[in-house]
C-alpha cells in the first residue's frame, strides 16, 4: 500500500532523461514528477517506482546499449532498524519484464548505491513471466525502469530513491564466432539452419551499416557464392481460449540458411563485419555433404516453355492456389454472413494449410501485412520499434506458417508489401507505416517520408528497403518451398502510382529490387509484382513486367458478376501473350465477393478453365474462409486429379478457349461451352453448362441432362495414330467413360462426343504408345 505524503521524492534518470520526457509512476497507476511527495509504502505487500518515457517518442536507446550499469540511490526511513528488500528492474514497452538476479537490502537511514550490469548477455537479470535470456537487444529496448520493494512483515515505511542512471562504459567485446552449431551432413533440396553467437553485441543487428554476418558457400563444382545471414531469437507459442500468445525464449543468435541443390561435399565459411569499426573475420571452412533424394527442388520458369514453371528437378509444376492473405477477413464475415469469427492466429492457418494439403491445393499466396507479418510497422502496435528494427517475433510466426505448408505438400506466394502501406486513400495504412514522417508515432518510428507518392523516388526510401529486403532472403530466400516472392500487392493502388509510371520512376525501381532479391537469395527467388482489377489493367501497366528481373506476371480477375467467369478467361487467354508465366492471384466475384452459389461457380471454373486460359497456374481465390467453412475444398481435390499426369511444357501448344460445342437437342433455357488446348500427342479439355457453372448448384440433379454434345478441337498437332479418349466427372471426380479413336495423318480436327451429363465433363486425349 502507498500513500502520499509531504516531503521529497527524488528520481534522476540523466542520460534517459537527455532522450526523452518521462513521467514518474507509482505501481503503474499514478504519476509523479520530481519536488513532489514522498511516498509511505505499507508492507505486506509491494512497490514499484519506475521512469516512463512518452510512448509517441520512444525508440531504443544507444545509450542504454552503451552503459555498463544501470545504477540508483535509495534510503528507507523507518522508526524500526529492519531493512527493506528489493531488486532493480525494467522493462520494454510490451511489458516484458526483468529484474535483478541479485536482491539488494535497504538499511533505514542511510543512501545505497545499488547497481546492475547491462553488458552482460545471460547474466545480471532474469525474465518475468516469460523465459528470454537477458542481451543488448533487450538492454536497448529498455523502456520503464525503477526498483521493486517487497516484504511480508507489517509495517510502514518512507521510501527515497535519486540517481537512477546509466553509468560506466560497455565492456569491449572480441570480434569472435562462438558456437557454430552445423550439420555434417543433409538431404539435396531441403533446407539447412546453421546457428551460432557472436561475442560482441551491437545496438542495431538488423541493420548492415553497423553488421553484416554473411556465409560463402563452395558448391562441389568450386563455385563460391556469398549470402546473407540474420539475427533472431526463438519463441514459445500457446493459445488461451481462442486467442494466440507467443513470448520469447532463451537467448538471440545469429542464423544461416542454405539449401545444397546438388549431391556432394560443400564447404561453407563465415564472414562477420563490424562495419562501424572496419573490423572482419573469417572463420575456417567447414564440411556439409549433401545426400541424393527425391525432394523437388526450388519453382523456376520452365526451360522449355517459358509460359510454364518447373521445379528444378524437373518436374512441372503448376500451382493449384488459394490466396490466405490474412487468417481471419471482416468482408467475408460480413459477406456471407459468417459472423465474428475469433483471430486465432497461426492456429487458423495450421488449419487452412492441413486441409489444403489434403484437398491437393499446393500453393497458398502469404502476406507480411502489419495485421499479419510485418518485419518492420508502426511502434504503436505490439512487437514493432519503427524503421529498422523487425519483429522477430512475426518472423518466426512466418516461419511456422511456411513450414506447415511446406509439410502438408504446399509452397508460399510470399507477398511483401501490400498497397495500403503507401496509400492515404485506397485501404489506406499510410499512418501506420514507420518510414511515414507525419505519422502518430513519427518520433519513435525515425519516420522520414513526407508524402507515399515520393517512396519510389526517394533514396532513404530505397535504403531502408534495401536493408529488409537482405534481411527477407538471409532468412526465407533459401527455402524451396517459397514458390516465388512479390514485391507489392495492387501496386497501382498505392498513392501517385501513375505518376510515377509515367515518369519510369517504378519501372526502375521495380528492377533494382527485384534484382536484388534474387542477388541475397540463395535459390533465386522467382520475383513479380502485382496489380488489381484484371487484366485490362494490367495490360496498361505491362511495362512493370517486362523488367528483366520480373520472372512472371500477376494480376486480379475482379469483374462485374454479370460475366461468367470462364467467359473472363477466354478474353484473358485471347489478350494475354507475353512470353513469361501469368498468374491471377485474386479473384471471387467483385472486390466486394458475390453470391455463394456464383461463388462456388467461380471456384469451380477457375479450377478447370486454368488450363485453357494460358495461365501458369489457377487462380487464387481470396475468399479463403469461403472455401474453408463451406468445405468447397472438394471441388480442389478433383481438378488435382484430373492434372494428374499433364505437362503443358510444349513448345506448341493450341490454346482454344472457345472450342466449337454442337448440342443436337439442348434442354430448354440452357446452353453449353468448351474451353481446350491440344499439343503434340495430347489434347485436354472442359465442357460445360454455363447456366449451371455461374451460380454452381447445391443439387446437381436440378440441371437438365444433355445428351450427345460433341466438341471439335481444331488444331495440327495431334500426330496421327490411336489415342485414348478418357471422359471424367468433375464432381465427383471420377472416370466415366475410357475409347480408343484413331487420329488420320493430315487432320485439321477432331470431334469428340460426350456422354450424358448436367453441369459438366472434363476429357483427356493422348496418343497411346506403341
Amino acid at each position: 500500500m502507498i500513500r502520499f505524503l509531504s516531503g521529497a521524492i527524488v528520481f534522476v534518470l540523466p542520460l534517459l532523461l537527455a532522450a526523452v520526457d518521462g513521467v514518474w509512476r507509482v505501481d503503474g497507476a499514478n504519476f509523479l514528477t520530481p519536488g513532489e511527495p514522498e511516498i509511505e509504502v505499507e508492507f505486506p505487500g509491494s512497490a514499484q517506482l519506475y521512469q516512463e518515457p512518452d510512448r509517441l517518442k520512444f525508440r531504443p536507446q544507444r545509450s542504454a546499449f552503451e552503459a555498463r550499469n544501470l545504477e540508483l540511490e535509495a534510503r528507507v526511513t523507518a522508526d524500526t532498524p529492519e531493512p527493506v528488500k528489493g531488486v532493480l528492474f525494467f522493462k520494454d514497452k510490451e511489458g516484458l519484464w526483468f529484474q535483478s538476479l541479485e536482491e539488494f537490502t535497504f538499511l533505514p537511514g542511510e543512501w545505497k548505491k545499488i547497481s546492475v550490469r547491462l553488458d552482460r548477455s545471460g547474466r545480471d537479470w532474469h525474465g518475468v513471466g516469460h523465459e528470454a535470456v537477458f542481451d543488448a537487444e533487450a538492454a536497448t529496448r529498455l523502456f520503464s525502469a525503477g526498483i521493486s520493494i517487497y516484504g511480508g512483515e507489517n509495517r510502514k515505511f518512507i521510501f527515497e530513491c535519486r540517481n537512477l542512471t546509466f553509468s560506466g562504459q560497455r565492456e569491449p567485446q572480441p570480434l569472435s564466432i562462438l558456437d557454430w552449431k552445423l550439420p555434417n551432413s543433409g538431404e539435396v533440396n531441403r533446407r539447412v539452419a546453421s546457428r551460432f553467437r557472436l561475442a560482441r553485441e551491437f545496438f542495431n543487428p538488423y541493420d548492415p551499416k553497423e553488421v553484416t554476418v554473411d556465409y560463402e558457400l563452395q558448391t562441389p563444382d568450386g563455385q563460391i557464392k556469398r549470402y546473407p545471414g540474420f539475427w533472431s531469437r526463438e519463441y514459445l507459442r500457446t493459445r488461451h481460449f481462442t486467442r494466440e500468445i507467443t513470448r520469447p525464449t532463451g537467448s538471440g543468435f545469429w542464423e544461416i540458411r542454405f539449401t545444397p541443390l546438388v549431391p556432394g561435399v560443400h564447404r561453407i565459411r563465415l564472414v562477420v563485419k563490424d562495419v562501424q569499426k572496419n573490423e572482419e573475420i573469417t572463420s575456417r571452412w567447414r564440411e556439409f555433404t549433401a545426400i541424393p533424394s527425391q525432394l523437388p527442388g526450388p519453382v523456376r520458369v520452365s526451360t522449355r516453355n517459358p509460359g510454364y514453371f518447373e521445379f528444378s528437378t524437373g518436374e512441372f509444376y503448376f500451382p493449384i492456389g488459394l490466396n490466405i492473405h490474412t487468417n481471419t477477413d471482416r468482408r467475408s464475415e460480413i459477406g456471407f454472413h459468417f459472423g465474428h469469427l475469433p483471430d486465432r492466429g497461426t492456429y487458423d492457418y495450421d488449419d487452412y494449410l492441413e486441409a489444403c494439403g489434403k484437398s491437393g491445393i499446393n500453393a497458398v499466396e502469404v502476406w507480411m501485412a502489419g495485421w499479419t507479418f510485418a518485419l518492420e510497422h508502426d511502434a504503436g502496435r505490439s512487437g514493432y520499434y519503427g524503421v529498422g528494427r523487425y519483429n522477430t517475433e512475426a518472423a518466426w510466426r512466418l516461419d511456422h506458417v511456411i513450414d506447415t505448408a511446406n509439410r502438408n505438400g504446399v509452397l508460399v506466394n510470399l507477398i511483401i508489401d501490400n498497397h495500403g502501406r503507401l496509400s492515404d486513400t485506397s485501404d489506406p495504412e499510410w499512418r501506420e507505416n514507420p518510414i511515414n514522417s507525419g505519422a502518430e508515432y513519427a518520433v519513435a518510428n525515425g519516420g522520414f517520408l513526407k508524402i507515399p507518392g515520393d517512396f519510389f523516388r526517394s533514396e532513404p526510401a530505397l535504403e531502408n528497403n534495401s536493408k529488409r529486403a537482405r534481411y527477407i532472403a538471409a532468412r526465407w530466400g533459401a527455402t524451396p518451398g517459397i514458390m516465388a516472392v512479390e514485391l507489392w500487392s495492387e501496386v497501382d493502388l498505392t498513392s501517385q502510382m501513375r505518376e510515377r509510371y509515367q515518369d519510369g520512376t517504378i519501372q526502375k525501381w521495380h528492377q533494382q529490387a527485384a534484382t536484388e532479391l534474387r542477388n541475397f537469395s540463395q535459390i533465386n527467388w522467382l520475383v513479380s509484382t502485382h496489380v488489381s482489377s484484371e487484366f485490362h489493367n494490367l495490360l496498361g501497366l505491362v511495362q512493370l513486367f517486362q523488367q528483366p528481373a520480373i520472372t512472371h506476371l500477376a494480376g486480379d480477375a475482379y469483374r462485374n458478376p454479370a460475366q461468367h467467369f470462364a467467359e473472363h478467361l477466354r478474353d484473358y487467354c485471347n489478350s494475354m501473350k507475353h512470353g513469361k508465366p501469368q498468374l491471377i492471384t485474386e479473384y471471387g466475384g467483385n472486390p466486394s465477393g458475390s453470391s455463394p452459389e456464383q461463388m462456388t461457380g467461380d471456384i469451380h471454373c477457375g479450377l478447370w478453365g486454368s488450363l485453357f486460359a494460358r495461365l501458369a497456374g489457377t487462380p487464387f481465390l481470396w475468399w479463403h474462409d469461403f472455401v474453408h467453412l463451406n468445405n468447397r475444398y472438394d471441388h480442389y481435390h478433383a481438378f488435382s486429379q484430373f492434372l494428374k499426369g499433364i505437362d503443358l511444357r510444349s513448345d506448341r501448344i493450341d490454346y482454344l478457349p472457345s472450342a466449337p460445342v454442337t448440342v443436337p437437342a439442348p434442354p430448354k433455357d440452357q446452353r453449353y461451352m468448351a474451353m481446350a488446348l491440344a499439343k503434340p500427342g495430347a489434347a485436354y479439355g472442359w465442357v460445360f453448362n454455363h447456366t449451371a457453372t455461374q451460380r454452381y448448384p447445391d443439387d446437381a440433379n436440378t440441371v437438365p441432362e444433355v445428351k450427345d454434345v460433341s466438341i471439335r478441337i481444331d488444331t495440327k498437332l495431334l500426330e496421327a495414330g490411336n489415342y485414348r479418349l478418357r471422359w471424367f466427372s468433375t464432381l465427383p471426380y471420377a472416370e466415366i467413360a475410357s475409347s480408343v479413336m484413331k487420329v488420320e495423318a493430315g487432320n485439321n480436327a477432331v470431334t469428340l462426343t460426350a456422354p450424358p451429363f448436367r453441369i459438366d465433363l472434363a476429357f483427356k486425349l493422348e496418343q497411346e504408345k506403341p
